[in-house]
C-alpha cells in the first residue's frame, strides 16, 4: 500500500504542477480532473481497506471510496456528455465553479476550527491557520457571487490543494 500512495503521490504533485501553470486549461478539462481524482481516490480507498479489514475506521474510509468511485464514474458519464451536448457543459461548469465555492467556505471554516483547536493544546502556531482559513473563507464567500472570480483561480487553487494532497501521500509511503 505504501508504494501506491507513494506513486500516486507522484502522480498528483505532476498534476498539480499541470494545474498551477495552465489554469486556463485546467478549468476547461475540470470534470476529467474531478473524475480522474475520484476515481483513484476511491480505488485507494477500496485497496486500503481490503489490505487492513481489521481496523474499524477503515470501513468508514472503504465507503466513502465506493462513494467516490461512484461520484467519478458519474462524473465520466457528465464529462463524455458534455463534449456533444454544450447545454450539459455549461450547467456542469457552473456546477462546478459552485460546488468550489462552497467547498472554500466550508474549508476555510474547518481551518479556522482547527486553529482554534491548536489555540486550546497550548501551541503558538495557531494563528498560521487561521489566517489561511479566514483568507480561505473569504475567497469562498467572493467566489459564491462572482464566478468568473472563480473560474479565474479554480486551477491554480486546484494545483495547490492537489500539491498538498500529494506530498501528504508521498509522505504517508514512509510513515510506520
Amino acid at each position: 500500500m505504501k508504494v501506491f500512495n507513494c506513486i500516486l503521490g507522484i502522480l498528483t504533485v505532476l498534476a498539480s504542477i499541470y494545474c498551477i501553470f495552465y489554469p486556463g486549461l485546467t478549468f476547461l478539462n475540470i470534470g476529467w480532473i474531478v473524475t480522474i481524482i475520484l476515481g483513484l481516490w476511491g480505488i485507494s480507498s477500496i485497496v486500503s481497506y481490503a489490505v487492513s479489514r481489521n481496523d474499524g475506521n477503515n470501513k468508514e474510509k472503504a465507503l466513502m471510496g465506493t462513494l467516490g468511485l461512484i461520484a467519478g464514474i458519474a462524473a465520466a458519464v457528465v464529462s463524455a456528455l458534455a463534449m456533444f451536448m454544450p447545454g450539459i457543459r455549461v450547467m456542469f461548469d457552473i456546477l462546478i465553479l459552485a460546488i468550489f465555492a462552497v467547498w472554500l467556505i466550508v474549508d476555510g471554516i474547518s481551518s479556522i476550527a482547527t486553529s482554534f483547536k491548536v489555540k486550546k493544546s497550548g501551541s503558538s502556531v495557531w494563528v498560521l491557520p487561521l489566517i489561511c482559513g479566514v483568507l480561505v473563507l473569504l475567497a469562498g464567500l467572493y467566489g459564491i457571487f462572482n464566478l468568473i472570480f472563480t473560474a479565474q483561480t479554480l486551477g491554480l487553487f486546484m494545483g495547490i490543494l492537489l500539491m498538498t494532497y500529494g506530498i501528504r501521500l508521498i509522505l504517508s509511503a514512509f510513515k510506520n
